[in-house]
């Protein structure tokens, strides 16, 4: 039998910090349910023990059927006896099969209330997996909250060689949304880069071992090497277990600029230089890289998003929260750029988001947030469609972008049914974006659509450490004050106005507030975080209302 091509060797490729042992995810939450996301260290047939008062967890736990048929905790230390009666226990079992993750639904909880959650496992000398350390909890939302602030982050990538660096923002951004008790976060993109240090690529690795035939299980091993490192960083931890999280991928959780290639150029991504290549060779590694990456980004991030249709493919949702209603595209899981059109979100995406717009005429919705992880506006149409930088291998940077004169038909689709109803029902309509490595805010308009209210913001990113000061500086040079997105001769451009740009690592907060004479508030708070000759790290804060 062949040695298993296991990517993470502990010399070759060591990682500056442990990897992801055991953890938990709070998932998409509601007033009375709540999905929580669990990897643990070792398989097992697991309890999950859930209460509304902090959970006793020093002592050895047995479960006890009790008259009511409802289960008790008995917890047993050298010294006493202590019985528990939590309000939810259920068996979760965990095993190799999808890498120790695991999601439980909870349902039938009360609205706007702390609950305590542990886990254990009966069956060990060592019961207690979490929530023994430290409380572990999550709170379910108001039914009518009058106010709804969340977070938005992209671009986790903190390696700088072999060294950690920026994580610090981490901190930063928990604490911050702690200050104005933030209801969820948006995780719009690239919460892992598959590619983004040569230390730590497993595409690299792929050209190193391809002659060896790599299997699709050794591919998702490989995936979940680069999960298990980038959130092995207790920061990161920390966020997660402390807001719901709900996120999208991007294309560094598949590979950099994942859909924007043509079949040579993607072949050409595995090329050994001293190779003759094997085009269709190589297009098969690459295509089961993807399902491999699929598999795992549904383990590790989509499993605890609102429910969606694996089978078929689906990663885009939606769901409301108080007055507000979301929808999160996917724009990595159906791109492709050799298709003649729907390039970007494809033809049955494009549908349901008609759809969901449509039910927003009815709905109790006073803002809309659309989550488009790579931005709606960003630099001008003359840097993308006009420079040829193939040569320097951007071109499926370019090709990313809505701007892009490939999109440009998609992106009109989805602009016009966004413009029309804010224009018809006088409501704010904002994209939240990230994937530029830049933080930003603009006001879209145009002239046929003249009271509708259409933003975006962008934050990205928050721990990326690739990117210098002189390499920020040109980005934000390049983000224009205001102008028209690039469109055919013959059709009227949408005109965007540019209201805040930060080129420094970045996450945001959004701020919505219901009024007492019922009119909606929504401010966009922009962290950027610049480090002092001290060595300490400093948040510049621009906020900005949405009116």
């Amino acid at each position: 039998m062949n040695r298993p091509l296991k990517f993470y060797d502990a010399e070759q490729r060591p990682w500056p910090n442990s990897r992801l042992e055991q953890t938990s995810i709070i998932g998409h939450t509601t007033p009375t349910t709540v999905r929580l996301w669990f990897r643990v260290s070792e398989p097992g047939e697991y309890w999950l023990v859930v209460s509304s008062r902090p959970i006793p967890t020093q002592g050895i736990p047995l479960l006890i059927l009790g008259d009511r048929r409802e289960y008790q905790l008995r917890l047993t230390t050298p010294t006493h006896t202590e019985e528990f009666s939590p309000e939810i226990v259920l068996p979760i079992s965990l095993t190799p099969e999808t890498d120790l993750t695991g999601v439980m639904e909870l349902m039938n909880l009360t609205p706007d209330t702390r609950y305590y959650y542990a886990l254990f496992d009966p069956n060990r000398d060592s019961p207690w997996e979490l929530g023994q350390d430290q409380p572990l909890w999550f709170h379910t939302f108001p039914e009518h909250p009058k106010t709804i602030n969340f977070g938005i982050y992209s671009c986790h990538m903190p390696y700088e060689g072999r060294e950690l660096t920026n994580v610090e923002m981490w901190d930063r951004f928990t604490q911050e949304l702690a200050k104005v008790n933030a209801r969820f976060v948006l995780a719009t993109g690239d919460q892992v880069y598959v590619d983004g240090n040569p230390e730590v690529s497993i595409w690299e690795w792929l050209r190193k071992v391809k002659s060896q035939n790599p299997t699709r299980e050794d591919m998702i091993s490989w995936y979940r090497d680069i999960y298990r490192g980038y959130w092995g960083i207790p920061e990161v931890q920390h966020l997660y277990q402390r807001f719901p999280t709900y996120m999208i991928w991007d294309d560094h959780e598949i590979v950099d600029g994942w859909g924007s290639y043509t079949t040579d150029e993607l072949a050409g991504l595995l090329d050994n230089s001293w190779q003759l290549r094997n085009t269709q060779e190589q297009l098969d590694f690459a295509y089961q890289m993807f399902e491999a990456a699929k598999q795992v980004y549904w383990e590790y991030e989509h499993s605890h998003n609102p429910e969606t249709d694996f089978v078929n493919h689906q990663f885009d949702y939606g769901f409301d929260c108080g007055r507000c209603g979301f929808y999160v595209l996917d724009m990595r899981g159906n791109r492709n750029y050799n298709r003649d059109h729907h390039r970007t979100l494809g033809l049955e995406q494009g549908r349901r988001f008609e759809k969901w717009i449509a039910s927003q005429y009815q709905s109790d919705a006073e803002v809309l947030f659309i989550v488009s992880p790579v931005p709606v506006v960003h630099l001008s149409s003359f840097v993308i469609n006009k420079i040829d930088l193939t040569l320097l291998g951007y071109q499926d940077d370019q090709r990313d972008h809505w701007e892009h004169h490939s999109n440009w038909d998609e992106r009109n689709q989805l602009l016009k049914l966004v413009f029309e109803f804010s224009q018809k029902m006088h409501k704010r309509v904002i994209f939240i974006s990230g994937d530029v490595h830049i933080g930003a805010a603009f006001k879209l308009s145009h002239p046929d659509f003249p009271r509708a209210k259409v933003f975006q913001v962008t934050s990205s990113g928050i721990a990326y450490a690739h990117m210098k000061e002189f390499e920020r500086r040109i980005l934000e040079m390049l983000v224009k004050p205001e102008g028209d997105l690039g469109d055919r001769p013959e059709n009227i451009p949408y005109h965007f106005d540019n209201l805040a740009v930060c080129r420094y690592n970045n996450f945001g907060i959004l701020r919505v507030t219901e009024e007492d004479s019922g009119e909606m508030e929504v401010c966009f708070d922009l962290y950027g975080g610049n480090w002092e000759e001290n060595g300490e790290l400093s948040l510049l804060k621009t906020s900005i209302v949405l009116t």
